[in-house]
């Protein structure tokens, strides 16, 4: 396939690496663009900076192929492309004062002194998660005379990526948001969508500030989700023989609820849910609401380290010089982040009982280590962490901890005792040891 389009992404962490080598995948000209160097010579060498399935490969065909290029310079990259998508960074700010939008500012101020350069209509997607009212407020302003001009058109076009499965929610998404008041970009971006497709999934067309909106309230309802079932989980410790589990597959099972976000767990983690959700209670405050169902979905979450260090606490393994092993790192399954993840926090808490700290992940180890240097000793393998320890803590849900089983805990650990926070192991198969999950009633 041939597209009438060439594409451009600025911006190559996890949504713009993600989009544009698949955008090369399905044909399309492509140009990453990023002001880091070093980033985009490893980018060229076809080395990205976060393991994501299948984009080693899918990375290094496309530059192969020559449908993918990686640059420095945005001049170079408007000039040739007739699409840019925005996929910068929109960190909260350390102060607590909400979304930092220096990223987009800096972007869409250089976009628009490429575009005054170039003859050609050019189309720019913002993709960046951006609270409501940022089109409006800051992005139209800085490109008001050349859309008026007819230089440049703006639409709002958020993404729904899930880390871990980014390439198949690429290909195939629930949906798309184009959210714009120009009806020349909407259609544009349109046509883009059904060169990428054929038959593209169902377009929701709306204004740019519900389609920022619908991001912000995406994210936050599946960690509403999270935080009810870990609130039901919290219940069912109470309960004997109750089980999360099982009451979560039964609600899921109507389809006005669904079984997706209901796995008990020690929280949500990672670079989107905790940013959010914080990006939209700071929103709702300053419009002068009370966020109080989202403050509540927040607190729900931070107590989930609560309830992790009151298992160990009943277990009697947080005397000085214990020997704790922590399996699991990243922030979920499939992902080498361990932004906001759980193990982070738990970790820190750890540190402060003077306990020896062993930890193990198949893909986050370097990442782990650059938080926590030679504070924790790295494991190669589960059952080296395991070996030795007083209490195994289970963070993370990767199937090679699924598999395991009684005897590979009580074989090397001094002491059996086992806080599965991820509900990956089979408990009936634990009876009889020192074994706690999450959501389990005693």
């Amino acid at each position: 396939m041939v597209s009438r389009y060439r594409i451009s992404v600025m911006g190559l962490g996890f949504v713009g690496l993600s989009l544009a080598v698949v955008n090369a995948r399905n044909g399309f000209d492509t140009i990453g663009v990023d002001i880091d160097r070093m980033k985009i010579d490893r980018l060229r060498a076809g080395r990205p900076d976060f393991f994501e399935p299948g984009m080693d490969d899918m990375l290094r065909d496309s530059i192969g192929q020559k449908r993918i290029r990686f640059t420095t310079d945005l001049d170079y990259a408007i000039r040739n492309s007739e699409i840019t998508f925005l996929t910068v960074g929109t960190p909260l700010k350390d102060n607590g004062g909400g979304v930092d939008l220096s990223y987009v500012k800096g972007a869409v101020g250089g976009i628009a002194l490429s575009v005054k350069g170039k003859k050609d209509f050019h189309l720019l997607a913002v993709k960046s998660t951006i609270p409501p009212l940022t089109m409006k407020k800051l992005i139209l302003p800085v490109l008001d005379d050349l859309i008026e001009d007819g230089r440049i058109g703006v639409v709002v076009n958020p993404e729904f990526l899930s880390e871990g499965s980014a390439v198949e929610d690429l290909l195939a998404p629930h949906m798309i948001v184009i959210g714009s008041s120009d009806k020349r970009s909407s259609l544009m971006l349109e046509e883009y969508y059904r060169d990428f497709y054929g038959t593209p999934p169902e377009i929701i067309r709306t204004d740019v500030s519900t389609a920022e909106l619908i991001k912000y309230a995406y994210n936050a309802f599946l960690a509403t989700k999270i935080s009810f079932i870990n609130s039901i989980s919290a219940i069912c410790q109470e309960i004997p023989d109750s089980d999360v589990n099982t009451v979560a597959r039964a609600i899921g099972k109507d389809p006005r609820i669904g079984p997706q976000f209901l796995q008990a767990g020690p929280g949500f983690g990672g670079s989107c849910l905790p940013k959010d959700l914080a990006g939209l209670i700071r929103f709702s405050q300053a419009v002068g609401k009370r966020p109080d169902l989202f403050q509540a979905v927040k607190e729900v979450n931070d107590k989930q380290l609560k309830t992790i260090i009151e298992m160990m606490k009943k277990q009697g393994v947080l005397s000085k010089g214990r020997i704790i092993a922590v399996l699991g790192l990243a922030f979920k399954s499939g992902t080498d982040d361990v932004r906001e993840a759980v193990s982070v926090r738990v970790v820190e808490e750890l540190l402060g009982y003077e306990l020896r700290i062993k930890v193990h992940d198949p893909m986050a180890l370097k990442n782990f280590e650059r938080i926590f240097g030679a504070k924790v000793s790295y494991s190669a393998t589960a059952h080296e962490c395991l070996r030795g320890s007083d209490c195994c803590v289970i963070l993370t849900d990767w199937d090679g901890y699924k598999n395991l089983k009684p005897g590979d805990f009580s074989g090397v650990m001094r002491s059996s005792n086992i806080i599965d926070a991820r509900r990956a192991l089979d408990a009936r198969e634990f009876l009889g040891m020192s074994f706690n999950a999450v959501g389990l009633g005693s």
